[in-house]
């Protein structure tokens, strides 16, 4: 009696299981069906792809500028002592302006002979170039009238904009709800639903080469930043 019911007892167990993984199968397939019903009511409707794009303007807040530094002695140790001397000017006069010693670098130095024709030696030429930051601009005029005064010679300012990123996103944002607009009007719907979205590679800096000579005026300064989000999306 006993074997009886243990035999009875296990196929109920069995029984039970079965239908478990039965229910199981049929809950994946009804959520399988809802799943590709939902893809086949997208599929059936009318998708567009568009794109959007924001692009802004921005004045510079900071400023690298590359001072050049030049000594020639027909002596090159005379030269190069003559060429310290005179980076060591230029950098008193600027930390003397309000420039951070920190913000100032010296990035290289090379020496090299002069020559008239193909005979005559003028000299070891020795050049040293450094680099300042300013992250105030009120001060790059008299900064680089400093670095004139001093015995150094400016050849080029790069503009640079310290807080892009931010500026970048918000441009962003912009560019995708022009690209919602766009598909709006092509649907003809005031409400859409966004399938796919792609950030689309356009140039961008942060910063702006200035080539410049002896008493060039702030206002030729192209010291403007230019700035654009691309954007497209697939919608429905």
């Amino acid at each position: 009696m006993k074997k009886a019911n243990l035999k009875v007892f296990s196929l109920l167990i069995v029984f039970v299981a079965m239908l478990g993984l039965l229910f199981g199968q049929v809950t994946m397939g009804m959520q399988c069906f809802a799943q590709d019903q939902a893809q086949q009511s997208v599929t059936a409707q009318t998708k567009v792809v568009v794109t959007g794009s924001c692009k802004q303007e921005f004045d510079a807040d900071s400023a690298c500028v590359n001072v050049q530094v030049e000594t020639l002695d027909l002596d090159k140790n005379v030269s190069k002592e003559k060429n310290k001397e005179l980076l060591q000017k230029v950098i008193l006069a600027l930390e003397q302006e309000g420039v951070s010693k920190d913000n100032i670098e010296i990035s290289y130095s090379s020496a090299y002979l002069t020559r008239e024709g193909f005979s005559n030696c003028c000299g070891t030429r020795i050049c040293t170039t450094l680099n300042y930051q300013l992250d105030d601009l009120s001060l790059l005029d008299s900064s680089i009238e400093k670095v004139y005064q001093a015995g150094g010679e400016v050849s080029s300012i790069n503009f640079k904009l310290k807080d892009y990123q931010s500026k970048y996103n918000d441009l962003l944002s912009l560019a995708i709800e022009s690209a919602k607009a766009k598909a709006k009007k092509l649907l003809g719907k005031e409400e859409i639903s966004v399938l796919k979205f792609k950030e689309e590679c356009s140039y961008q800096c942060d910063s702006k080469y200035q080539s410049y000579y002896q008493g060039m005026s702030q206002e030729l300064f192209n010291s403007k930043i230019e700035i654009e989000a691309i954007v497209e999306i697939v919608a429905y």
